[in-house]
Parts: C-alpha cells; structure tokens; sequence
C-alpha cells in the first residue's frame, strides 16, 4: 500500500452546528488558542471542575477540532483554522452590534460598509453626560495635524476647536460643508471662516451634494483616523474612531470623491466677507 489510510469509522468530521459549538466553548478553545494545555491547567485557568473540562474537551474532540497532543489538548489543523474563521467572525459582529444604535440613524441603503465600523469605538450620549461625543472630536481636533472634513451639520463647539488650532498654526483643514450648513458658516462664522482661510491653514468649500454622513479623516503623527459624526433631531447621536488601514482607506476615497464636486470659498468671498 502506498497510503496508511485510517479506517473510516475512526475518521471524526467537524460537526456542521460548528458555531453554536464554538460560542459554547469559547473560553476554553481561546486557550486552547495559545498552545496545548493538560486537561488541569485548563480546569485551573477557567476555574471549573476537571469533570467540566472532560465533557468539553471530549466533545471536541468528538468533532474533531481539538486532539490529545504530547503534553495535553491541542486544535487539530481544521479545528485552528476554523476558529481563526470564529474569531474574527465574532469580532465583527461585536463591532456592529456595539455600533447598532447609531446605525439606525442612517437609513438603510446609506454607503457605509462595514471596513468602516469594525475594530472601531463608538461613544453615545449618556444621561450624565450627554456631550460626550462632542468632547471625543474635540479632544481628536486638539490632537491632529490635518483634518479633511465632509460637513452635514455644524456645531459652534466645533467651530471654535478648528479656528484655535488653525490660527495658531497646528492645523491643516480642508473642509467641505453640505449646501445647507455652507449657508449657516456664512450667516452666523463668515468672519471666522474668513480669518481662518486667510492664515492658509484652511481650505473651504462648498459640495453640490450633500454627503451621507459627517466624518473626518485625521492625521496625527504617523497614525489617520475615520471618524464618524452621526446627527440627529436632538444633535450628535454618536461619535465613531476607526484607525484601522479599511476604515481609512474608505474615508479616503470618499472624500476624494465629494471634495472633486465643489465651489471654493476665498477670504475675500462675499459670502465670508465681513
């Protein structure tokens, strides 16, 4: 014979209820994930009874995604890969449930995918502290080097951050505001907006579209961030931080697209003039 085949009946398929499975023995097959361990050293790392540890590590062995190694219990290769697969299975679905409030303040076809919302932190407005949001992107405009902005909305606490930054020469802005709140920069933050394009350190324009949502792409040091800015009737319903090379890479190109459809204001534009 040229192959050593093992008889079938010794053969043990992955059971196809693979993720219920897995969710079940999560805890013990990320240990499992960092190398084999005895059946006691998992008893005493996840504070169970041995007896608990044998029912577990006999159904998956069972489904043939852990063996007994040299030393204790280890993932056979399928097992490994399978739960490579669960990790970050659930990793994702951790993100967009933690995002899920704020999503639902976007309707449903809006172009937001999900290499935009996960490994990301959401912060939402809380009874005791309802301008929390607000205070993450503040604190992210006191930290960045350059901003580019896509702008459906306008807060005067925002505003009065950017000029701070811009007028002292830390910032680099390129902001571009929705028809509608191009209008309110003008009537109520002309002089402002004036004063900060005059230093060169700000960039505005006008869109002729109105984008899905607010975000910023921020530059501080050698990292960019994607943030999200979701508004609703009673203001900010949330604020998103994403780092993550996907996220960025989305906000790029989104911003690159809106930023090409655009009317440039100058400082001696009627519209900022004081």
């Amino acid at each position: 014979m040229l192959f050593n085949i093992p008889p079938e009946e010794h053969v043990m398929p992955v059971t196809t209820d693979i993720i219920p499975l897995f969710a079940r023995r999560e805890q013990l097959l990320e240990q499992l994930y960092g190398g084999t361990q005895s059946k006691a050293a998992l008893a005493e790392s996840l504070d169970v009874s041995r007896s608990t540890v044998d029912r577990s590590v006999r159904t998956l062995a069972t489904a043939g995604v852990v063996e007994r190694e040299q030393g204790g219990y280890g993932f056979t290769l399928t097992g490994r890969l399978l739960y490579e697969e669960f990790r970050s299975f659930s990793e994702q679905a951790e993100s967009l449930a933690a995002a899920q409030q704020l999503l639902s303040s976007l309707p449903a076809d809006t172009e937001l995918p999900r290499e935009a919302i996960v490994g990301s932190t959401v912060t939402y407005p809380e009874s005791t502290a309802p301008y929390r949001p607000m205070e993450r992107h503040v604190e992210m405009i006191r930290r960045a080097d350059e901003i580019d902005l896509l702008a459906t909305a306008v807060a005067p606490r925002f505003i009065d951050a950017y000029r701070e930054r811009v007028m002292e020469g830390t910032l680099t802005l390129r902001a571009g505001l929705s028809p509608s709140v191009a209008e309110r920069v003008a009537t109520n933050h002309g002089e402002t907006a004036r004063e900060m394009i005059a230093t060169g350190g700000l960039t505005l324009r006008e869109l002729d579209q109105r984008p899905p949502f607010s975000f910023t792409l921020s530059r501080v040091g050698d990292t960019e961030y994607l943030s999200l800015l979701i508004y609703g009737t009673e203001g900010l319903n949330g604020y998103l931080v994403n780092e993550r090379p996907e996220a960025v890479a989305f906000a790029t190109e989104l911003f690159e697209r809106y930023w090409t459809e655009t009317t440039a204001w100058s400082a001696e534009d009627s519209r900022v003039s004081s």
